[in-house]
C-alpha cells in the first residue's frame, strides 16, 4: 500500500494539503515534527497525539476558538486525518512472525493495524499478537537546507536522489565527524551544536572551523538542533539499511539499528585507503562520501572473495567481516 505524499482535503469549499512523506515536509513543519518525536520518545505523548497535533498544526487550527456545539464534528474529522498520516511511524510485530507473513501483507502491516486489514487467517493472527510503534526515521532527504543563526544563514550539506541515483555533497571526513557526533549525543547533549556546526559549514569542510563555532550554533532552538540532528540520523540510517552499502555494516548487534546507531568504523576506513594510495589523510578525507563508501564496499567484497578462494569456512569469513551468511553467498 503505497502512501500518497500529500493528502488533498476541503474544508468549508478551501482547499488544504496534508504532508504524507518526510521530503513533503518543509522545514517548519520538519522542526516541529521532531518536537513532538522528541516528546513522544520521552513517553510525553502516545503516537495518537504526535498525530493529531501534527494534523492541528498544518492545517493551523485554533482548538480553542471551536465553538463547543462543533467540538465532536472537528474531533471526529481530526481523527479521520490522523489515521491517514502513516509516514510518521511504523508498526512493529515480533521478528519471528513477521518473517512469516507474505511480502503483500508486511507492506500492508507495517502501517495498518491489524484491526483495519482484511480478514484472513494471518491477519487473525496479527490480531492475537502484541505490536508496538516505532518512528519510521529513514530517508534521504535534506529538509533543513539552511539554519539561520540572527542574522547569518548557514547552507547546510546536500541530499539529491532524482533518477533513483543517490549523491551528496557530504565528504568522508565529514560524515565520519558527524556520525561520531551523532553516536555520542544519547548521552552527552551538548553534541548538538557540534553536530550542526560540522553539518553547516560556509565553504567546504574544516572540523577546526566546527570545533571554533559551536558556541555560535549553542545560540539555535534546541528543537532545530534535534532536528539536524534527526535528519542526519535517517540519513545513515537510508545509506545503510536501503542501499547497497549495507555491506559496510557489521550487523553483529541488532539493537544498534533498534537505536537508531549505526557505527561501521569509517574512520578508520580514512587511514586504511591512504595507506592503500588513494591519497594521504587529508585527501581521501576530501573524497565525496559516495566515492568513498563505493571504494570501501569493493575492498570489503574483494576481501571476502579472497578468503573463499582461499578455501576459508564461510563462518570463519562471517566472524572476520560481520556479514551474514546469505550476503557472503551472494558475493562469493
Amino acid at each position: 500500500m503505497e502512501c500518497s505524499k500529500k493528502i488533498d482535503i476541503e474544508i468549508k469549499g478551501k482547499p488544504y494539503s496534508l504532508p504524507n512523506s518526510w521530503d513533503a515536509l518543509s522545514p517548519d513543519e520538519f522542526v516541529y515534527l521532531s518536537g513532538l518525536l522528541q516528546d513522544y520518545a520521552a513517553g510525553l505523548l502516545s503516537v495518537s497525539d504526535v498525530r493529531l497535533r501534527f494534523v492541528v498544526y498544518v492545517l493551523d487550527i485554533d482548538m480553542s476558538y471551536v465553538p463547543a456545539r462543533h467540538k465532536d464534528t472537528i474531533a471526529q474529522n481530526l481523527y479521520i486525518l490522523m489515521s491517514k498520516i502513516t509516514f510518521i511511524f511504523n508498526i512493529k510485530y515480533p521478528d519471528q512472525l513477521w518473517n512469516g507473513l507474505s511480502a503483500e501483507l508486511r507492506k500492508e502491516a507495517l502501517k495498518t493495524e491489524p484491526k483495519y486489514l482484511p480478514d484472513t487467517p494471518e491477519v487473525r493472527l496479527l490480531r492475537r499478537c502484541d505490536y508496538k510503534y516505532v518512528i519510521d526515521g529513514c530517508f534521504a532527504a535534506q529538509l533543513l537546507p539552511t539554519i539561520t543563526i540572527g542574522k547569518v544563514s548557514c547552507v547546510g550539506y546536500t541530499i539529491n536522489t532524482l533518477c533513483d541515483q543517490l549523491s551528496t555533497s557530504l565528504t568522508a571526513r565529514q560524515y565520519v565527524d558527524a556520525t561520531e557526533c551523532l553516536n555520542g549525543i544519547e548521552k552527552n547533549r551538548s553534541l548538538l551544536p557540534l553536530l550542526a556546526a560540522t553539518l553547516y559549514q560556509p565553504a567546504g569542510y574544516s572540523s577546526e572551523w566546527a570545533h571554533d563555532n559551536v558556541s555560535l550554533f549553542a545560540e539555535l532552538p534546541v528543537a532545530v538542533l534535534e532536528a539536524v540532528a534527526l535528519c542526519f540520523q535517517a540519513f545513515v540510517l537510508f545509506l545503510f539499511t536501503k542501499t547497497h552499502f549495507s555491506i559496510l555494516w557489521k550487523k553483529t548487534n541488532t539493537k544498534d539499528l533498534q537505536r537508531n546507531k549505526l557505527s561501521v568504523g569509517l574512520k578508520d576506513g580514512i587511514y586504511t585507503l591512504s595507506e592503500d594510495g588513494y591519497g594521504d589523510i587529508h585527501t581521501v578525507g576530501e573524497m565525496s562520501l559516495i566515492e568513498y563508501l563505493e571504494i570501501l564496499r569493493k575492498k570489503k567484497i574483494d576481501a571476502v572473495r579472497t578468503m573463499h578462494s582461499a578455501e576459508m569456512k564461510i563462518t570463519d569469513i562471517a566472524e572476520k567481516t560481520g556479514l551474514d551468511f546469505d550476503t557472503i553467498q551472494k558475493i562469493i
